[in-house]
């Protein structure tokens, strides 16, 4: 699950953290691993859940994917390096817990049940519930984006609108669920202190999270019916690439391109990856969709593209310095 966040700009780099500008190359191989490898995640994520029950396989990716974002940041800043002053806490709890733990949790979930192309469809909208939160909250969104908006509910009613094969109640509302957690959480990071160092801080928002989701499948029952012998070699596989791939490596390029490139620029993929995920789910799963929720999809990922394009990055006056936003995946 991948999202854009239109509540800031790029993200600020710290005055103790800098970096030389990205080439247009260097760009363009990170947006088109960003594209490939979060458009993908859904198909991974789908062949996963065949054997390994959706909160156990989360908390696990997380948490793995976490140890090795701090080893790598251990190597590059020594063991020191990945303490937090108690600040940053906030801002690390907020998102780690809502956006890393419920939301992905609340995402897998909802895809046992629901496709991958349909998921991927459903997941697009999330920027659209941002601008929502920002109604209330501010900055206020543009007229246009507003529309926008509105377009996007409209195709995500749409989708709900005409029960087709594959098609689950219970699971699309955990799939929309999961997108408001996201945007609320994503919301709330950006009003506090996140970590300058974007490895740092992504693996504690994976380990808080990861935590959080594995405390879930104890007090769920999950962990206890869990049948490690009776996972398969594809769900291992599938497991395996969603936690080094989609996560270690997919959360890393993100976050270097949100420091690197214009924030309409890296969020493109909320709108590549859902095209993405349904040509997989169609080679791979031999999934389809209807004409209407091609449809339905079509304005959802229409309305987000209005969004992104209309809300000018603005540096917001009072957000903390080095704050990278956590994608989902």
């Amino acid at each position: 699950m991948a999202t854009a966040d239109l509540t800031r700009p790029a993200a600020v780099r710290h005055p103790a953290d800098p970096q030389r500008p990205a080439g247009p190359m260097a760009l363009a191989v990170g947006l088109g691993a960003v594209y490939l490898i979060w458009g993908s995640t859904y198909l991974g994520n789908r062949v996963a859940l065949d054997s390994i029950p959706p909160l156990v396989a989360t908390s696990a990716r997380f948490l793995a994917a976490a140890l090795l974002l701090f080893a790598v940041a251990a190597l590059r800043r020594g063991p020191a390096g990945l303490l937090l002053p108690r600040r940053q806490w906030g801002g690390v709890g907020a998102s780690g817990l809502l956006m890393v733990g419920a939301g992905s949790a609340l995402l897998a979930l909802g895809q046992q049940y629901v496709p991958t192309g349909l998921t991927s469809l459903v997941v697009a909208g999330m920027p659209l519930w941002v601008l929502v939160l920002r109604l209330a909250v501010g900055p206020r969104p543009s007229a246009l984006a507003a529309v926008g908006v509105l377009g996007g509910v409209a195709g995500l009613a749409l989708l709900f609108s005409v029960p087709t094969k594959g098609w689950h109640l219970g699971g699309m509302l955990l799939l929309v669920v999961s997108t408001m957690v996201w945007a609320l959480g994503s919301t709330l990071s950006q009003r506090l202190h996140m970590p300058a160092d974007h490895l740092v801080g992504t693996g504690w928002q994976m380990l808080v999270g990861g935590v959080a989701v594995a405390v879930a499948s104890v007090v769920s029952g999950e962990l206890g019916r869990f049948d490690l012998a009776g996972v398969t070699g594809r769900s291992w596989l599938a497991w395996t690439y969603l936690m080094l791939v989609c996560t270690v490596v997919g959360f890393s390029v993100y976050t270097w391109l949100l420091r690197n490139a214009p924030i309409q620029l890296a969020s493109t993929y909320a709108y590549v990856n859902p095209v993405v995920a349904v040509l997989l789910g169609m080679m791979v799963l031999d999934e389809s969709l209807s004409g209407r929720q091609v449809l339905a999809g079509a304005v959802v990922l229409a309305s987000v593209a209005l969004v992104i394009a209309r809300e000018r990055p603005r540096q917001a006056d009072g957000l903390p310095p080095g704050k990278t936003p956590v994608a989902p995946a």
